[in-house]
């Protein structure tokens, strides 16, 4: 009886833990520090999600939000690649949020710095 339990436990926790779409690559990277300006900004998942959000701020005593367009990605998939707005010199974080295909909202974020 335990071992039964067991099982369908395991079964169940590894069915929600794989059923949502996963951030497989982020550019820029975390942590890492730039010499001058990321052309890009680009997220890869493992599987087809909708982005829903995408912040970019600047560290720098207050916050402040720049603005990015994704009114192109109104469709499911893999990879969304935005061109970096003109940044200056500071630390930056880019916060994203993703509507997995299952439909449970995943997120996460990237910090970096340009020198």
């Amino acid at each position: 009886m335990f071992k039964t339990i067991l099982t369908l436990l395991f079964i169940f926790y590894a069915n929600i833990s794989f059923s949502h779409s996963q951030l497989t690559d982020i550019l820029p990277k975390n942590n890492i520090v730039y010499t001058k300006k990321p052309p890009k900004i680009e997220l890869t998942f493992r599987s087809k999600v909708k982005l829903i959000k995408i912040d970019l701020n600047r560290k720098s005593g207050e916050t402040k939000n720049i603005k990015l367009n994704l009114n192109s990605y109104k469709e499911r998939t893999k990879k969304f690649t935005l061109p970096m707005p003109n940044i200056t010199s500071g630390k930056y974080e880019i916060f994203w949020r993703a509507l997995s295909p299952d439909g449970h909202i995943i997120k996460g974020k990237s910090v970096f710095e340009v020198k």
